[in-house]
């Protein structure tokens, strides 16, 4: 956590440390190498320890309204099915979409630190059935089941730097702290051989507060 904490007060310092540019920075051909009025960018996270794209991200939009200004849309998708037997088989479907606003500082030439807030906004549904029971609301049949299903939003604070090294091509890197809060839904497990026989678990809310950092290095393209 401190070290997510001290890259997070870094890029803070290195954004407001950067004064607002009148003109996009262009290279030695008249190329601009950052992303202008007009620009709209997508990017995917790279996870480098495991070489996975997408682990556990988003896909990314921006449109850039004006001269260092972008609304930002994050959306990401998740559905899982395993079999355990004949009969018997967990599944899982989610789907998060966070928009957000992005404020862009000069940096230099190729460098690009920005501040911005997000709105993340997420669902989940599990489900497991096996021959002797079917659970609704998550994986297993107690209250502490797994991949619970639930419904989240969350409000986050972050700051980061995008780098092109080349005309449009850029990677970055982005930290962050969110307040979330979380509503678990119940858990009901009825039981095939007892059609009366049924256990109910309660949901509950909760509510977390930590910071976070982008999974690997971002790599994106405007266009």
């Amino acid at each position: 956590m401190k070290t997510k904490l001290l890259a997070l007060f870094c890029c803070l310092a290195a954004a407001f440390a950067a004064q607002a540019q009148d003109s996009p920075p262009v290279n030695s051909s008249g190329k601009t190498f950052k992303s202008t009025k007009g620009d709209i960018t997508t990017e995917v996270a790279v996870n480098l320890e495991h070489y996975i794209f997408l682990n556990g991200s988003q896909l990314k939009l921006r449109k850039f309204y004006e001269e260092g200004k972008a609304l930002r849309l994050g959306v990401r998708a998740d559905y899982d099915y395993n079999k355990l037997g004949v009969d018997a088989y967990q599944t899982s479907i989610g789907i998060n979409i966070t928009p957000g606003i992005e404020k862009h500082f000069a940096g230099t030439n190729r460098l690009s630190p920005y501040i911005g807030a997000e709105l993340p906004l997420g669902y989940w549904s599990s489900k497991e059935e096996t021959e002797d029971y079917m659970t609704k609301g998550g994986w297993g049949s107690t209250a502490y089941a797994a991949n619970r299903s639930n419904f989240n939003v969350g409000l986050n604070g972050l700051a980061g730097v995008d780098y092109y090294f080349a005309s449009r091509f850029y990677a970055g890197f982005e930290v962050g702290v969110g307040l979330q809060y979380r509503k678990n839904k119940d858990v009901v497990t009825t039981y095939k051989n007892d059609s009366n026989h049924m256990i109910e678990h309660k949901g509950y809310h909760s509510i977390s507060f930590s910071p976070f950092s982008t999974r690997g290095i971002r790599l994106g393209f405007a266009f």
